[in-house]
């Protein structure tokens, strides 16, 4: 008798550990598919020319359906011709009629004159720019210049935005 019950037991301890096993894992996926956000919206303009001159903004608009809050990032395209460690951008985020500019400075390399982005010549960057509140059929304008002392920048080939919800 004693030795059906230390199997009961042992197959009791061996099904509460699978079931924390299967409910951790549970756990884990929904966290991570809280914390992936699915793009409404994803633009990039590519810079003509040579480089990126100051008076050249870049407007991106759209118009969301949903109510929600969504995530703004900036997407950055760059080559090994980009002079400097760190890129300053204006964003002007408008929603309807109510405006916000905010300053932005992206590290492009490291202290060694490294590149940080994905890439191999052309790297890319992903910046947060915030959180915006979206009402039903808002219209969401996003408009980026770069606010650096030198009014013409190599090696900046694209510039985009993704709102993700």
């Amino acid at each position: 008798m004693s030795l059906a019950r230390t199997n009961l037991k042992r197959r009791s301890s061996r099904s509460s550990s699978l079931g924390k096993t299967l409910f951790l894992i549970a756990a884990m996926a929904l966290a991570v598919a809280a914390c992936s956000r699915l793009p409404v919206y994803s633009h990039y303009e590519h810079i003509d020319g040579e480089s990126w001159r100051r008076d050249d903004t870049l407007t991106f608009t759209t118009t969301v359906r949903d109510s929600a809050n969504y995530h703004l990032i900036l997407g950055l395209r760059a080559t090994n011709a980009y002079p400097y460690k760190q890129l300053t951008v204006n964003v002007d985020v408008k929603v309807n009629e109510n405006e916000e500019l905010s300053p932005l400075t992206i590290d492009i390399t490291d202290a060694e004159g490294e590149m940080q982005g994905s890439g191999n010549t052309i790297y890319s960057y992903d910046v947060p720019i915030g959180d915006v509140v979206l009402g039903s059929n808002d219209t969401l304008t996003v408009s980026i210049h770069h606010a650096m002392s030198k009014f013409s920048l190599p090696g900046i080939t694209d510039i985009g935005l993704t709102v993700a919800q």
